[in-house]
C-alpha cells in the first residue's frame, strides 16, 4: 500500500470508522451508512462515491451545496 493510500484510509477510519474500500464493498455511504448510489443523482456523484465514498448528498452537504 503506498504512503497516500495508507493516509486516506487511516483519516477514513478516524473521521468514519471504516475506510473507503470497506464501505464501498457494502455499497453503503461511509458517512450516512445509506444505500450509496441510491443518493447519487448524477456521474460527478457517482464518480465522488469511488474515490472519497461518500454518496453525492453527503458530500453535498459537506462543500455546503
Amino acid at each position: 500500500m503506498n504512503a497516500l493510500q495508507q493516509l486516506k484510509d487511516n483519516l477514513a477510519k478516524e473521521l468514519y470508522g471504516q475506510t473507503t474500500q470497506s464501505a464501498q464493498a457494502t455499497g453503503l455511504c461511509i458517512q450516512c451508512h445509506k444505500p450509496a448510489l441510491e443518493n447519487c443523482y448524477s456521474a460527478a456523484g457517482r464518480r465522488e462515491y469511488l474515490i472519497s465514498g461518500l454518496c453525492e448528498k453527503c458530500f453535498d452537504e459537506i462543500c455546503g451545496e
